[in-house]
């Protein structure tokens, strides 16, 4: 019997109603915290340096998940919050990872306090600015390592984002990860509308099983809406997860200033990284713009082919009320806050001057730098980044030729089977029409914990498509564990357990999926109508 459409449409609808409310929340709460960012400058607020200060003190010693050198928390099992899973794929660079892990290393050298897991990784965004998770992971944006001329200007970045977490930052404010569910929920909403939409309840003597027989519509709304969703978080997270309070703001420019000095960087390091960070700013907004519409197009597209005209029109309101304000929120964020480079350079030169008269002389090396770049693998890494980016931004203009040129080019014997490569790959074939040879590239990857959620959702619905639900179900436990979240696939796996013949797990797993908000409905209805 197949789901009745009305009924489809029903759950859909409430859970997307809930869905909507967390991201007018959320919205609403943007402003809110951005409105929260401005305030007095504490530089001048204290004598000697910042991180002898007892309002520092008080993190030095501490008892918790962080506490010790064993590794970062994002590996350690744990069940990482779905909005706080990163969005990007890992890029995978042994000597690049080694040469950075070495500027982490001698960093924590510098703080007198209780040892802390923090772990850093290079991701695929062409942004400038890194950030940290709260679960003690650095990301790198692989922009920033085109961008940037010296290891001390690596090093200034890297130290300011430590801090956050040496300062316990995510503790203190969680705006940070809610800003980004609006995107998130309204993707995840799709994805379920489309897989319950293909899904049939079939009876088999006595009980009933839940067979997944998806159509190309459903298979390409899902993919719209993933591939979209990760251009958009990969743009984006630059600004959310930066979205710090002015104080906030303060304190990791001034510990993480003092612990690249003592490591023995310059000083003047500090303004050079404004600077770029000024001019990668301009640029942003434009960018931030271009892929919200893109967003809202295959948001609203994915809804009306899957059969529920009836709410996307509300969907379409809220989108273009909802994320307009946000992008509006994110421009004022960029003139006005934390962001102003001007500000910013000139409250630490003043810090420098006063507690570092010495050191200021000390100039930028620009020379380790330069050689680790001219190591083979490196500069091919760099090198096929900075054109594959350039073939997606050809493809989002609409010129499928120059992408697919440029797309060839990015692909080196290193590189050819990361997987941004290959999606990139994927979404050129796609946008010619060849699905055949667009699915074919998701077989070249290599290492799939390195991509991304929405390249991973891609794959699984591949799978499943094929009937392949033994295959389906080793990719959603292999994801499990590479994002330590067991909700982003959970209704697909509930699917996928039951085809196999494992009706009791199956059901084991609706009713996990049932504490999820944004599944519990349709999950709760998929698992009575089984019964």
């Amino acid at each position: 019997m197949r789901i009745n459409s009305t009924f489809t449409k029903l759950t859909i609808i409430l859970g997307s109603l809930c869905a909507i409310s967390a991201c007018q929340s959320t919205i609403e709460g943007v402003g809110d915290a951005m409105g929260n960012l401005t305030g007095k400058s504490i530089h001048n607020s204290f004598d000697g340096k910042y991180i002898s200060q007892p309002q520092v003190a008080e993190y030095k010693q501490r008892e918790d998940e962080f506490s010790g050198t064993e590794g970062v928390i994002s590996y350690s099992g744990k069940d990482i919050p779905k909005q706080q899973i990163r969005q990007s794929h890992v890029v995978h660079s042994p000597r690049l990872k080694k040469y950075l892990d070495g500027i982490l290393d001698n960093l924590m050298a510098q703080w007198d306090g209780s040892p802390v897991n923090v772990q850093i990784q290079v991701v695929h965004s062409q942004s400038f600015a890194p950030y940290a998770d709260s679960f003690g992971m650095i990301s790198i944006p692989i922009g920033t390592l085109n961008n940037v001329e010296s290891e001390d200007e690596l090093a200034i970045l890297i130290a300011h984002e430590v801090s956050h977490i040496l300062m316990r930052h995510h503790e203190r404010d969680a705006v940070v990860q809610d800003n980004k569910e609006n995107v998130n929920m309204l993707a995840s909403a799709i994805v379920m509308a489309n897989v319950a939409k293909d899904t049939s309840f079939v009876k088999q003597g006595k009980s009933r099983t839940l067979e997944y027989n998806p159509s190309e519509q459903g298979s390409d709304n899902i993919s719209k809406a993933m591939v979209y969703n990760a251009v958009i978080q990969t743009v984006s997270d630059s600004v959310w997860n930066t979205a710090w309070k002015r104080t906030q703001e303060d304190e990791a420019d001034l510990l993480g200033f003092d612990l690249a000095i003592a490591a023995g960087y310059s000083p003047r390091a500090h303004s050079h990284v404004l600077e770029r960070l000024e001019n990668f700013q301009g640029k942003q907004e434009g960018m931030l713009s271009a892929f919200w519409e893109k967003q809202q197009e295959a948001l609203t597209g994915a809804f009306k082919a899957g059969d529920l005209g009836g709410i996307s029109q509300q969907f379409n309101a809220f989108l273009v009320e909802g994320l307009s304000t946000s992008l509006s929120t994110a421009a004022d964020y960029f003139q006005k806050r934390h962001m102003a480079p001007d500000v910013r350079e000139e409250n630490i030169k003043s810090y420098a001057l006063r507690v570092y008269r010495d050191e200021v002389r000390r100039k930028v090396d620009r020379q380790k730098w330069n050689e680790v770049k001219e190591v083979p693998e490196v500069a091919t890494v760099l090198s096929s980044y900075r054109v594959a980016f350039e073939a997606s931004n050809a493809l989002s203009a609409g010129d499928i030729d120059t992408a697919m040129s440029l797309a060839r080019e990015s692909q080196t014997s290193i590189t050819k089977n990361h997987p941004y490569m290959r999606e990139l790959m994927y979404n050129i074939r796609m946008a010619k029409g060849d699905s055949i040879r667009a699915m074919q590239n998701l077989d070249l990857i290599e290492r799939w914990q390195d991509a991304s959620p929405s390249l991973v959702e891609i794959r699984i619905e591949r799978l499943m498509k094929q009937q392949k639900f033994e295959d389906a179900l080793a990719a959603i436990e292999s994801a499990e564990n590479t994002f330590g979240n067991e909700s982003l696939f959970i209704l697909q796996k509930s699917i996928a357990l039951s085809n196999t013949g494992n009706n009791e797990e199956a059901l084991s797993t609706l009713d996990k999926c049932e504490k999820y908000d944004e599944f519990k409905l349709s999950c709760q209805s998929l698992r009575e109508r089984i019964t």
